[in-house]
């Protein structure tokens, strides 16, 4: 089923950034952390390429998304 367009702003993050990010949040955490935070990964996040702009927000709607708890 294809969802109908919709106002508003377009995605700025695809499946493939999705799926970096997962991979990110999957990683062991730095030194003297115990897991991850939203703060932490956006902070990590927003050095690599293509998630300058990325927020707490959009990391946890993506992790809520496909049930991942950092």
């Amino acid at each position: 089923m294809v969802d109908r367009p919709r106002s508003g702003q377009p995605k700025k993050y695809n499946e493939r950034h999705a799926a970096e990010i997962i991979a990110f949040a999957c990683t062991k955490p730095p030194e003297g952390r115990k897991k991850w935070s939203l703060s932490l990964l956006c902070e990590k996040l927003r050095k690599k390429e293509g998630f300058e702009t990325i927020n707490k927000e959009t990391i946890r709607l993506i992790l809520k998304k496909n049930k991942i708890k950092p």
